[in-house]
């Protein structure tokens, strides 16, 4: 077992996978979905340019902020995260998360390998 898949460092969330809708007009657009699913992931913040890694907020214009952060779910939830798309979002702690990007893959050794989102809150 890897120190990747230890248990006590996850936490609950809840996935919104992307899914196709026709609006009124006949034309096919993406959401997230209105059903969600029960699934854990460990959170971890993401640093950038110019803000403290530890809080990794970047203030925007005006009084806005923007929370980012690294998402990586047990190998045994892969395919479940690996299938959230650009349109998914998750539900943490009470707040609703955008994925950000595609998902990152780290093909290592059998016990680092793993996949990694970026969420940031909506």
């Amino acid at each position: 077992m890897s120190l990747l898949d230890r248990a006590d460092s996850y936490e609950p969330c809840t996935l919104y996978p992307e899914e196709a809708v026709t609006d009124i007009d006949g034309n096919v657009r993406t959401r997230p979905s209105a059903v969600g699913i029960p699934a854990r992931a460990r959170f971890q913040a993401q640093g950038q340019s110019g803000t403290s890694a530890r809080l990794a907020e970047t203030q925007s214009t005006g009084f806005g902020t923007e929370q980012v952060y690294r998402m990586r779910p047990p190998r045994q939830l892969e395919q479940q995260f690996s299938q959230l798309g650009a349109q998914g979002e998750i539900e943490w702690r009470g707040e609703r998360w955008s994925v950000f990007g595609d998902v990152v893959r780290y093909n290592g050794s059998p016990n680092t390998r793993h996949i990694e989102l970026t969420v940031r809150r909506r």
